[in-house]
């Protein structure tokens, strides 16, 4: 298992875009949080056309992660939302076998 991780500031109505470089065959899983004020989190992740990638998605609160294994390498973008709440620090782990 390894893992990396980004972390900063997130305000309502603002995103957070991180570029991954993915491999094919890897699973990854991309997981965030916050403490309060954030209420609810999101992660969606993208390919490097822009195309929204399926994934297995948990979100409770101010956690969420989304995972998947991706059949072609390249990047892709991880895309963190803060749905409800105020600004907040935010933590974003991803991990990969």
């Amino acid at each position: 298992m390894r893992d990396g991780h980004w972390s900063g500031t997130i305000r309502p109505k603002e995103h957070v875009l991180v570029a991954v470089n993915l491999y094919a065959g890897n699973q990854y899983w991309f997981s965030v949080g916050a403490p309060e004020p954030a209420k609810r989190m999101s992660v969606n992740v993208y390919d490097e056309t822009g195309k929204l990638v399926q994934t297995d998605s948990y979100s409770e609160g101010e956690k969420a992660a989304a995972g998947f294994s991706p059949t072609s390498s390249g990047q892709y973008y991880v895309l963190v939302d803060l749905l409800e709440g105020n600004e907040s620090s935010v933590c974003l782990v991803y991990s990969y076998k």
